[in-house]
């Protein structure tokens, strides 16, 4: 029975680390200020006289408008972006038999899913405030987009599924599994919306842009909602994981004294 409190030990170690890690997003997000593009360009140009060209890497918060000279149109929505994510999951049902504890068989029906399709792009574009436009180069980083596409298609749509520019070969089912439909996703950073960037300004190659900090645990995020709403996210996200740890390390102590007394 010792495996239930390690169980638990190991749960609550996971969910601190979790909420630690929410707890430094929001620091991080917080204790970063915002560059208008002409700082960042006034800074790359000051320090390229001290110290050269290609020296700038800073850590970078930049607030604007999303703008793409070439963007990508997603693959099933055909919304025009930056980034996109399509995925298209199979549901079926299939037949089933189960022994229980007393020996006794049940078979029924259940339900089930599998992913058939999963793509994502990105480009680089430029986020344009007040004072000018900053490239950024989205490589890396973590794509906080908003879903364009939720979508039921019904039945069995044979070796291949077509909607929009995209065409999946389905391949064949698992024995026994009739398929019920397909659910089609879609998320992506649209152009002409407002954005947020967090990661590191760099200069070097004679290009000024903010992407991938260099440094391993750089945080680098673009996302459609504002700082305030990510910053308040992240402070809850901490403080429920930290009281989940804090419960599952009092359940653990609580079943691990009752092992060891022998209660259970």
């Amino acid at each position: 029975m010792i495996f239930i409190p390690a169980g638990l030990a190991a749960l609550a170690v996971l969910f601190f680390f979790l909420g630690r890690g929410q707890g430094r997003k929001a620091y991080d997000m917080q204790t970063t200020e915002t560059s208008s593009a002409a700082d960042l360009a006034r800074l790359a140009s000051d320090i390229a006289q001290e110290i050269g060209a290609g020296s700038l890497a800073q850590t970078a918060e930049i607030k604007g408008t999303i703008e793409c000279d070439a963007p990508l149109s997603a693959e099933m929505s055909g919304t025009g972006c930056v980034w996109y994510r399509s995925v298209v999951t199979r549901e079926y049902e299939e037949p089933y038999t189960e022994r229980d504890s007393d020996g006794k068989t049940r078979s029924g029906t259940r339900r089930g899913s599998e992913t058939v399709s999963s793509n994502e792009r990105r480009v680089p574009f430029r986020v344009r405030d007040a004072s000018g436009s900053c490239e950024v180069d989205p490589e890396g980083a973590a794509m906080d987009g908003e879903r364009v596409l939720s979508r039921f298609e019904q039945g069995d749509q044979g070796p291949s599924l077509s909607f929009g520019g995209l065409t999946v070969r389905l391949g064949g089912i698992g024995a026994g599994r009739r398929t019920i439909g397909y659910r089609l996703e879609e998320w992506a950073v649209p152009t002409g919306r407002a954005v947020y960037v967090l990661g590191e300004a760099r200069d070097d190659g004679g290009r000024l842009r903010v992407g991938k900090p260099s440094a391993k645990g750089g945080r680098f995020l673009v996302s459609l909602k504002t700082e305030e709403e990510l910053v308040r996210a992240a402070k809850s996200g901490s403080t429920i994981l930290t009281v989940l740890a804090g419960l599952f390390t009092a359940a653990a102590v609580v079943v691990l004294v009752l092992v060891l007394t022998g209660v259970i």
